[in-house]
């Protein structure tokens, strides 16, 4: 169990509560996440990280791993930590990289997770990984729920926003990028994580990365071409089924 996938989910999104167990063409989507990450061939072991009994249930009903951590996170890659040290308890073995998987993204599959996970495997030089892809939109682009990424000619993050980024986004001349929530940590960069107060601009956007970015930590992407769509409203929900259905 070098490599784990941890995926943290709660009932209590302020933009669609439950969204968790809604379902997905009859299945949970943060269940169809676990089905995604437990076909990576670079993951281990999957474990669901929850505050929530109900989530607790569902999950433990279908045989699958459980984690529970304190309700009062607010950042998924703290509630990723409190898991990993509970899972190191649990087993006794320490663990080198753990992938958090964010249980909103139920079109991430096995690929786009081992792409990103088997980068930072086989670069000891890199500490975290992030997934992005193309912003394929206008709409995208001025999507406050979808976050942008500007990085640097080594593909290193150098911002990541809500607001659409860089200037000149809406001309839509070049390509641009939005983070996809994938993100493979080593094992001393999570603890790190964990450790750094929580930072000003990741508080104002509201995006757990940006912490390592204000203490000139690098954050590394790799860019997917498949498709993504997250669900943060009952519309996404229903575009993800939609698109889902079309491309079995």
């Amino acid at each position: 169990m070098k490599s784990i996938c941890i995926i943290p989910v709660r009932m209590g999104s302020s933009r669609f509560f439950g969204k968790p167990l809604k379902k997905i063409n009859g299945l949970a989507m943060a269940h169809l996440c676990y089905n995604n990450a437990y076909k990576a061939k670079h993951i281990d072991r999957v474990f669901i990280a929850t505050p929530d009994k109900e989530i607790k249930d569902y999950f433990n009903k279908n045989n699958i791993e459980v984690i529970m951590t304190s309700i009062t996170h607010k950042r998924a890659s703290d509630r990723t930590f409190e898991a990993l040290i509970k899972i190191e308890k649990k087993y006794k073995k320490k663990i080198n990289y753990i992938t958090m998987l964010q249980g909103d993204e139920p079109m991430i599959n096995s690929k786009m997770i081992d792409k990103a996970t088997y980068t930072l495997i086989k670069n000891k030089k890199l500490g975290c990984v992030n997934l992005t892809s193309i912003i394929s939109s206008l709409k995208e682009a001025q999507d406050k729920n979808l976050i942008k990424v500007v990085m640097d000619r080594n593909n290193n993050a150098i911002y990541f926003s809500r607001e659409p980024i860089p200037n000149g986004i809406e001309e839509k001349k070049d390509n641009f990028f939005k983070q996809v929530c994938v993100m493979p940590f080593r094992r001393d960069y999570l603890i790190k994580f964990n450790k750094l107060k929580p930072t000003f601009l990741e508080k104002k956007e509201s995006i757990d990365m940006l912490r390592f970015l204000e203490n000139n930590i690098k954050v590394r992407m790799v860019l997917t071409k498949a498709i993504t769509q997250s669900v943060d409203t009952v519309y996404d929900l229903r575009k993800v089924i939609s698109i889902l259905k079309k491309n079995k």
